[in-house]
């Protein structure tokens, strides 16, 4: 391990047991870099503490082992990117890890009902070389996170709408705003699906033609290039904020960023995690997400409308039955932030495709399965922005 990099995480450690004095000369600290083929630009660690021998004063209070985030463009990124490719990625790196720490410097561990996330020991932003990261307790042994295919069971939907439920009833009812500051697009400077970050969304949904030509060619995705325009998105964000204001969405809430207890028959949330794509936004977008990528586009159909009358049940029961919003209020915010939520849907979707393409997802021997299942996912989603496409011309 590099110098600057050892010297990186022994501070991020330290910092994390700050009311342990000489932290390094009372345990013995040793890190193991983990495999991450998952994740675009984070260095996981797994670090194993341990009280030396020798150290006689009272008990001092450690888990076994933590987690650390390290906020890193991966080297196989950097080897595919020019210089100016890679200076963005690093200015969009450096929002994205600011705005995480700010959610877990804003919300408090287990301090949302029904909304779990894992327990943060310490958070530092990127100032520079080697600085920058999240030290977490280590949920390993405890949870699980399921694979995009098959993808979501009904009990897991049904604990999703939960906990969203549970996390905006938080919101609305919480006195201190100040989050909304942090979180809105543009509150350092930049936005999470700013001009060029839908740019590059179309283009990545465009292989939908040549992935499938069966279903998606004649240039349909090029039909439906408005659910991809920067206007048209920000116009739908401000009327679904002016009428739920103050929700902080997740934005990429995906299958690998919910983690389910292993006990409790596989259908209790263990933690959310990756608060990295944070803003404030509409009270379905969420909703969207969960129910576009982790759902057959046979049960989404048929299970949408009983999804969203769960979660506002849920919701009605934080507000004692008379709920901030009623059941019509949150249709209307499905329909009108669907086609801007389930685009991200869709770029995920081609991207999914390719890994498991290029084995780094699945079995080989489930490729094709696997690639016809989410080409049937995103014709569903086609089809619906297709549908409401006409309150848009």
């Amino acid at each position: 391990m590099q110098p600057s990099r050892l010297e990186h995480l022994n501070r991020l450690v330290e910092n994390s047991f700050s009311k342990i004095p000489n932290f390094l000369e009372k345990i013995t600290v040793e890190y193991e870099k983990l495999e991450n083929a998952k994740s675009f630009w984070s260095e996981i660690y797994l670090v194993h503490l341990k009280v030396k021998e020798d150290v006689v004063e009272e008990k001092l209070e450690i888990p076994d082992t933590v987690f650390i985030k390290i906020p890193r463009i991966s080297e196989n990124v950097l080897k595919c990117e020019d210089g100016s490719a890679v200076n963005e990625l690093h200015n969009v790196l450096v929002y994205y890890s600011k705005k995480e720490n700010l959610f877990y410097h804003h919300f408090p561990y287990d301090s949302i009902p029904n909304f779990p996330f894992p327990k943060v020991y310490f958070t530092e932003d990127i100032t520079g070389e080697a600085t920058g990261g999240i030290v977490a307790e280590n949920l390993s042994e405890k949870v699980f996170a399921v694979e995009h295919i098959p993808g979501l069971s009904h009990e897991q939907v049904l604990r999703l709408m939960e906990a969203l439920a549970g996390f905006h009833s938080h919101l609305i009812q919480r006195e201190d705003k100040s989050y909304v500051k942090s979180f809105e697009e543009g509150a350092h400077g930049r936005e999470t699906y700013s001009v060029g970050m839908q740019k590059m969304m179309f283009e990545e949904s465009l292989l939908l033609g040549t992935m499938a030509p069966e279903v998606f060619g004649n240039g349909r995705i090029q039909k439906i290039q408005w659910a991809f325009d920067y206007e048209n998105k920000n116009k739908a964000t401000r009327e679904a904020v002016e009428a739920i204001p103050g929700i902080i969405c997740h934005a990429d809430l995906n299958v690998t960023n919910m983690l389910w207890k292993t006990q409790n028959s596989n259908s209790e949330i263990g933690a959310i995690i990756d608060f990295q794509m944070v803003l404030i936004g509409s009270a379905a977008l969420d909703l969207v997400r969960v129910l576009t990528l982790g759902l057959s586009r046979e049960t989404r159909i048929q299970k949408t409308t009983e999804y969203l009358q769960y979660y506002h049940e849920k919701l009605s029961g934080f507000f004692n039955g008379n709920p901030p919003y009623s059941l019509d209020d949150l249709n209307n915010q499905y329909r009108l932030i669907y086609p801007f939520a389930s685009n991200f849907s869709l770029f995920g979707i081609c991207v999914y495709i390719k890994l498991y393409r290029d084995g780094t997802l699945g079995k080989p021997e489930d490729v094709e399965r696997n690639c016809d299942e989410l080409v049937d996912r995103a014709r569903g989603i086609v089809e619906d922005i297709e549908e409401i496409g006409a309150d848009w011309k």
